[in-house]
């Protein structure tokens, strides 16, 4: 009875949380709200986040807090929302509240632990998830929460955007006079941000305002948020009190130093690492052969496990801990590789880097201008940059994620800034050559292609993890392109080897490349067919990312056959320009037509700007390939 009386009670009050009524104000602007944003179920009507600097009473340091509202509307019934809070070590969730729109608690599940992406652990980032539901269309939900960050230098940037559209965006910052903070403003170029300075008490207000601002997490093939988003880095210098100042990041000297400190704590004791370097460099002569095998060594046996982009861990793992559970993070195998190779007699350095996500430099005083570890290592007045976690990387060629970043580089208490080399484009290239056969109205052929570069690294790393049979199936949907599958053959490819370019040998029988009218015959010698896909969406305002910049050049060879001539070749395209080139060309020479084709894609990342004329560029790419060889048969 107790039991039913409990059930009936709990059911009640669920209905009731439910069934409130709903705010007709509310519902009108939800009905509005829906035209405007039709594919979104959710949005939030307004978002404040106030930050205010201060002395802890405790501590006596500076702290800082975070207080944000976000007043959220369903736009329709039966839908549901995750807000989240992050924070690490060096910050705490103090309070937080989840109620409706008339002010009363709403029901929702909670969860907080570590971050975690897929199998990638984020030991020192962790959060709070909020689950809450949305009965009906024009329901609102009020979040507010209270964050405190006990060491502000981990308070680095903030955006406007969010996961879902935003109407009204405010952000809002509280600078005592004692505090030495600058606020930077990156992207605002395209954005109606509007920003006042005011004076209350003994700090300066500086409010900022946004309105209608898109969700971009739709995007694909987007680079960094950080390249284009508008957004607004914090660099705390420093601070007084009681009379004294307080250095927090004022300079790249105060960074390196705290990066510094933190390794100057790490373990150096290697002694177990000795014999396997003696093992590695058996028989080796030279520096480049040592680094070589202790690199490749770490490439090949460390898991890489952790993460790019958390806070609170800046201090690298000791690198015998690395050795003996052989897996690590960045900093852990950056860590490892240059002790091996300090026993083995180089000078290796440890190195912090921003990858191609983050387009700061360091000039900027904060945390967020680097996001990964790797070693640099001196051999003849040459330096080279290992990074272990980019697999079957090999020596003397750096990841497109790196290139032409700057690199903070460790030199006792003073520190070196270089920059990473760009790779030319000609160590990207992949070069295919088609021989192909005409029997009848059978349309045949061999082929070989070469991969070097990202694309030759990103398929080693793939292959290495398949099976026999599992990496020809690969290995056919990568060399076929857009043709058909099922009617291409892999006759051999080459072993798994750093060095060396990769090449596949295969066989393909092009059905739908041939067709007959009359006396005439229409082929088609490109079953690749490279960006025909590639047009982008007229709407579209953010930056194109490729991922890594592409080389492609091909060669198809047809004999004519006894009995044709040739009575149409389709006219050549070229198209030129700083981000990318395309040529395509066929012509008679000696009894053959010979197709030419050279792609490349010199920027990995294409400009709002360039849409267009990259538009127009794929259309002719389309033009050509949908046009065809015709042969006649001879009279």
């Amino acid at each position: 009875m107790n039991k039913l009386f409990f059930i009936a009670i709990f059911i009640a009050s669920g209905t009731f949380v439910y069934a409130q009524k709903l705010n007709d104000d509310l519902v009108k602007r939800a009905n509005e709200l829906k035209k405007k944003y039709e594919d979104d179920k959710i949005v939030i009507l307004k978002s404040t986040s106030e930050y205010e600097f201060y002395i802890d009473n405790k501590t006596n340091q500076l702290n800082a807090s975070l207080v944000d509202n976000l007043e959220f509307i369903s736009l329709q019934s039966g839908t549901e929302y995750i807000q989240r809070n992050y924070y690490n070590d060096n910050s705490y969730i103090e309070e937080y509240s989840i109620e409706n729109d008339r002010g009363k608690s709403v029901n929702y599940e909670k969860y907080c632990g570590h971050v975690q992406s897929g199998d990638i652990f984020y030991s020192d980032a962790k959060v709070c998830a909020y689950n809450f539901k949305f009965d009906f269309k024009g329901r609102g939900i009020n979040f507010k929460s209270k964050k405190v960050y006990t060491d502000p230098k981990y308070l680095t940037k903030i955006f406007f955007s969010d996961d879902i559209p935003v109407e009204q965006r405010t952000i809002k910052f509280k600078v005592p006079e004692f505090a030495n903070i600058e606020l930077v403003e990156l992207n605002f170029d395209h954005f109606d941000i509007e920003k006042t300075v005011t004076r209350e008490d003994d700090a300066t207000i500086y409010t900022y305002n946004l309105k209608e601002i898109d969700d971009f997490s739709e995007y694909e093939n987007t680079p960094g948020y950080l390249h284009f988003l508008p957004h607004i880095l914090v660099l705390t210098k420093s601070y007084k009190v009681n009379g004294a100042d307080v250095k927090v990041l004022s300079s790249t000297s105060d960074l390196y130093g705290w990066y510094h400190h933190l390794t100057e704590q790490v373990s150096r004791d290697v002694n177990q690492l000795k014999s396997k370097v003696t093992e590695l460099t058996e028989g080796k002569t030279t520096d480049l052969e040592k680094m070589k095998s202790i690199y490749y060594w770490v490439q090949d046996n460390i898991k890489y496990i952790a993460f790019e982009d958390g806070l609170a861990g800046f201090k690298p793992d000791n690198a015998k801990d690395v050795f003996y559970n052989l897996y690590g993070d960045c900093k852990g195998m950056a860590n490892l590789t240059r002790e091996m190779l300090i026993i083995a007699g180089i000078d290796a350095r440890l190195a912090w880097i921003g990858t191609n996500r983050i387009p700061y430099t360091y000039d900027l005083p904060t945390l967020a201008v680097d996001n990964h570890m790797i070693c640099a290592a001196y051999i003849g007045g040459e330096v080279y940059f290992l990074d272990a976690t980019e697999k079957f990387n090999k020596i003397n060629y750096n990841a497109e994620r790196i290139q032409g970043k700057q690199v903070l580089i460790e030199d006792g208490d003073q520190f070196i800034i270089d920059t990473v080399k760009v790779e030319p484009i000609d160590r990207y290239i992949t070069k295919s050559v088609w021989n192909y056969k005409l029997d009848g109205q059978s349309l045949t052929g061999e082929g070989k292609t070469i991969l070097e570069g990202e694309k030759k690294k990103d398929l080693l790393n793939f292959l290495n993890n398949q099976e026999s049979e599992d990496a020809e199936k690969i290995l056919k949907v990568i060399i076929s392109g857009s043709g058909d599958v099922d009617h291409f053959q892999i006759s051999n490819f080459s072993t798994f080897d750093r060095e060396k370019p990769f090449e596949v040998s295969y066989t393909m029988d092009l059905l739908k490349n041939i067709n007959s009218f009359g006396d005439e015959l229409y082929l088609d010698l490109d079953f690749y067919e490279e960006f025909a896909g590639g047009r982008i969406d007229d709407e579209r305002t953010i930056p194109y990312s490729f991922g890594d910049k592409k080389y492609s050049k091909t060669i198809g060879e047809l004999s004519i056959p006894n009995g044709y001539k040739v009575n149409y070749l389709p006219e050549p395209i070229s198209v030129e320009n700083d981000y990318y080139s395309f040529k395509m060309k066929y012509h008679k020479e000696k009894g053959k037509i010979i197709y030419s084709k050279e792609v490349r894609i010199l920027k990995p990342v294409l400009p709002v700007k360039e849409f267009t004329k990259w538009n127009e560029t794929i259309k002719l790419l389309n033009n050509f390939y949908n046009d065809q060889i015709i042969l006649q048969t001879a009279q």
